[in-house]
């Protein structure tokens, strides 16, 4: 234990020190020292009679305790927290970490110490402090000890309930902003142009909203970017998200240039087993209207609620890139523009890609593949609706879409969706869809010309072996795949998703065939 905690322990737990002296007095005087010492005694350390109903009313200096410490060795840091008891008679509280045993924090109150600390006494119109230090070991593993370090304290008396989050950095990394509202957009361009670089072999952590606003952030191979974000119970149990996010606005970029050995990975931060694929940890990377010049290759994103939202006039190229686990939608782009190839798309809670209110779109040996949801591989609009019931304006823009060599799956019987508003001045959905293996039943009942621009493309029925294990997430093709030899070879586009060379006869999808001879 630490000698201050230690000395806070003393202070709290003893009214009075005894202090000794030698003199010479009758035993009368004694008696009367005696006494008088006593009456100070029973009147200092006098305690009213406590309350323990159910109407007690406990206020706290501060919901939040931040350890803005980046520990790069072992250490502690100590925060402290005042309970007020406005009532006019004394109350008593218990006192405890979520965490229990199992968490980096220890608290001290009232002279005492542990992860739990019953029927602690607030005098009537006073308060008392709560001590918490974190101790953290920086060089455990991830899974033991996260970049961000969390719990939180609760306070219980009668009915009242009050809840301090806890947060510290935990490990040796590039903590992009430290401590700072989770909230608030910080531009990391910083006023200035030109390009900011990460090539530093330390994981980046993004706390909150980082904006790229008049500059290029660029992503060196094997640069690791976690972001922080989840769900937040607040002190009036309330649920809200956190809302970590990449955010590149108007003059701004991300360009990650990862390789076959040394990919690019931005995710969450929580890398416990148990949530290596539990979706909607962060929210997502936005591309703001007016940002142009974003690239990733060979880019793995995934466990946020969007993969990639593309908005206004914003354009994105992608190759060898994997978007998985978004509890929303995988690849988002309205009335923006992209390149997409070599790129697999799955585990989506809702469509795996979709384009609205027009924009221009080649997508070319990419596998979309829709499992466990009801929502199609892709959808594509011409539109915009003002308001939610699409009963007010209706925007139209044109969209362009060219797809080839590619795979939409899953699990619906229609795993494309093309939705056209057809009012007066309206703007068309113009697709050419080449070599393309897409599962489509009812749609055509709407659209029975569809194969007429869709040419040479497979009618996936379901049953055909495809891939080799959907219950895995492994979409590399089966020994019997339908997908086998059915694309058309493309000039520039010579390898797949995992750097195979395309045969001549290549396989559609983003995977070329492991089982070729």
């Amino acid at each position: 234990m630490n000698d201050h905690w230690q000395i806070i322990s003393y202070l709290n737990k003893y009214c009075l020190k005894a202090v000794k002296y030698r003199m010479n007095i009758t035993i009368s005087t004694l008696k009367i020292i005696g006494y008088l010492m006593l009456g100070m005694l029973l009147y200092s350390c006098a305690r009213e009679e406590v309350y323990m109903g159910d109407d007690i009313d406990i206020t706290t200096s501060r919901d939040t305790i931040m350890f803005d410490t980046v520990f790069t060795e072992v250490g502690s840091a100590t925060r402290s927290f005042k309970l007020y008891n406005d009532q006019n008679k004394a109350v008593g509280v218990d006192i405890k970490l979520q965490g229990g045993t199992n968490s980096f924090y220890r608290i001290n109150a009232d002279g005492l110490i542990g992860p739990e600390i019953n029927n602690v006494i607030i005098q009537a119109e006073d308060s008392i402090y709560v001590f918490v230090e974190v101790f953290i070991d920086p060089d455990q593993p991830l899974s033991i000890s996260p970049f961000v370090v969390e719990d939180q304290v609760i306070v219980t008396g009668g009915n009242d309930e009050e809840i301090i989050q806890l947060e510290a950095f935990g490990q040796n990394a590039n903590y992009v902003f430290g401590k700072r509202d989770i909230t608030q957009i910080e531009d990391i361009c910083n006023g200035l142009s030109g390009q900011v670089i990460w090539n530093d072999p330390k994981p980046y952590v993004i706390y909150g909203i980082m904006g790229i606003s008049g500059c290029d952030l660029i992503m060196e191979a094997g640069t690791n970017v976690y972001i922080h974000g989840g769900i937040v119970i607040d002190r009036m149990d309330s649920i809200t998200y956190n809302p970590g996010r990449i955010v590149a606005l108007n003059g701004g970029s991300i360009q990650a240039n990862g390789t076959l050995g040394n990919p690019v990975t931005i995710q969450g931060d929580r890398l416990e087993p148990e949530f290596a694929d539990i979706s909607g940890q962060w929210f997502g990377i936005v591309l703001g209207e007016g940002s142009v010049d974003n690239s990733f290759s060979h880019t793995t994103i995934k466990n946020g609620i969007y993969g990639i939202l593309a908005d206004s006039s914003s354009h994105v190229q992608m190759d060898h890139c994997q978007l998985l686990n978004s509890s929303s939608l995988g690849l988002f782009g309205s009335h923006s523009s992209a390149e997409i190839s070599n790129c697999i798309i799955y585990s989506a809670g809702s469509y795996g890609v979709y384009w609205r209110y027009g924009g221009a779109y080649n997508m070319n040996y990419t596998t979309v593949a829709s499992y466990g949801v009801q929502a199609e591989a892709l959808r594509m609009e011409n539109y915009l609706c003002t308001d939610p019931l699409c009963l007010g304006e209706i925007r139209t823009n044109p969209l362009i879409a060219n797809i080839s060599n590619s795979i939409l799956a899953g699990s619906s019987r229609d795993e494309i969706l093309i939705d056209e508003f057809e009012g007066s001045d309206a703007f068309t959905v113009d697709y050419s869809i080449n070599n393309t293996l897409i599962r489509i039943d009812e749609f055509l009942e709407n659209r029975p010309d569809f194969f007429e621009n869709c040419n040479d493309c497979l009618n996936y029925n379901g049953t055909d072996p495809l891939f080799i294990d959907i219950n895995e997430n492994n979409y590399e093709l089966d020994s019997l795949s339908i997908a086998e030899r059915k694309a058309l070879p493309i000039n520039g586009i010579n390898d797949d998703l995992l750097g195979r060379m395309r045969s001549s006869e290549p396989d559609i999808g983003c995977y070329e065939s492991q089982f070729k001879i």
